[in-house]
């Protein structure tokens, strides 16, 4: 789904969800609550305390109580706090039921209400604007994304999701009907009159040249030989040093196991049959493989002889902390910048969707002077 749909739909589960989460992992505790008030009257720092705890208490209680009846104003058409209420009421739920509620503080809620607020402004006059250009919503269409989107989701799993989060089937079609429209006059009268020149592909490739540069690569196949571990019931009755002694005798068998393999493979023996019979590595389901690779993705030792071979080349074997290695190189790519024919598309498509992002992002403006939009806020 393209990105005005998805801003849409988004409005409906997940904008709230992300940004809460955000502010969670930030550790911003939640007891810092600069909105909490005193009355006037209120002198003495011993009075004053009182009536900030029950100010945060409320603020926990209600993390919405901050929003006026009135939330925006777009001409005469008014967003009020039970609008907001209602987008807000599937989190709070989810967040009171695992115990979050508290931990997100209130200038974190007046943030992301702001959001919220102006991505439903933005949302309706995008919404007019199609109408008033001849698109109007798409159930036909809505009907068909809905079941995309849910196509790989249980119908129980979906349905009582959905009432958790305060959600109906209806409502989220209502919102991808309305999506479908704002992206369809997007499309046809926005995008189709955006064009991307040459010059303009050619400009950005050599201002950016750096973003497509390509490193060194190399793809190889491995067997894995890992030491057996000491079987842990045993170890309980061990001394540290006679735990090192049978880890070592591990290792040496671990070792002898892959020298063995390594001389079967240089008298002819196929690699990719004695990786999927002997290696302890997933790979090993492949044949070994281990598909292709950059520096800085395998462990030192392992990078080091890889990259040091030559196509063809089999290695002894390697030591790494996962055991022994003997590996195949199968492939390498020298670093190089890749060229502007071979990104010449990419680079349009993405100058596209940035100019018709900025096209989109002008015309709200534009239409919230002239629709008097206001967000009231404080």
């Amino acid at each position: 789904m393209n990105k005005t749909l998805s801003l849409v739909v988004a409005l409906s589960v997940s904008f709230l969800m992300c940004s809460c989460s955000k502010a969670e992992e930030k550790g911003v505790p939640a007891d810092k609550n600069p909105a909490a008030k005193t009355e006037p009257f209120v002198k003495d720092k011993a009075d004053e305390k009182p009536a900030k705890d029950a100010a945060a208490k409320d603020s926990k209680a209600d993390p919405l109580a901050f929003l006026p009846e009135i939330v925006a104003k777009i001409g005469d058409d008014k967003i009020t706090k039970a609008d907001i209420e209602a987008e807000f009421k599937p989190i709070i739920s989810m967040m009171k039921e695992n115990g979050q509620l508290e931990k997100i503080p209130p200038e974190v809620w007046k943030k992301e209400v702001i959001g919220a607020v102006t991505n439903i402004v933005n949302t309706k006059l995008l919404t007019k604007l199609a109408e008033d250009n001849g698109y109007k919503p798409d159930p036909a269409g809505a009907e068909v994304e809905y079941k995309k989107m849910t196509e790989k989701i249980p119908p129980e799993q979906l349905t009582a999701t959905l009432a958790k989060q305060g959600m109906t089937p209806e409502l989220i079609k209502a919102r991808i009907s309305v999506g479908l429209a704002i992206q369809k006059w997007v499309d046809e009268k926005i995008a189709s009159t955006i064009k991307i020149s040459d010059e303009d592909v050619e400009k950005f490739y050599n201002d950016n040249k750096d973003k497509f540069k390509k490193p060194e690569t190399v793809k190889a196949s491995h067997i894995l030989i890992r030491p057996e571990p000491i079987d842990e019931e045993k170890a309980k009755a061990m001394s540290d040093e006679d735990k090192k002694k049978a880890n070592d005798e591990q290792k040496q068998k671990a070792l002898k196991k892959a020298q063995d393999l390594l001389a079967s493979l240089k008298n002819g023996e196929d690699f990719a049959k004695l990786a999927k019979e002997n290696s302890t590595c997933p790979s090993k389901e492949n044949g070994g493989d281990l598909g292709t690779f950059e520096r800085g993705k395998m462990v030192p030792e392992f990078e080091k002889a890889a990259f040091a071979m030559k196509v063809g080349d089999m290695s002894d074997v390697v030591e790494t902390k996962f055991g022994y290695h003997i590996i195949k190189l199968t492939e390498k790519n020298e670093a190089e910048t890749v060229s502007l024919k071979d990104v010449k598309d990419y680079i349009t498509e993405n100058l596209k969707k940035q100019k018709v992002s900025e096209a989109v992002q002008a015309t709200i403006e534009a239409e919230k002077k002239n629709k008097k939009v206001e967000i009231l806020i404080n």
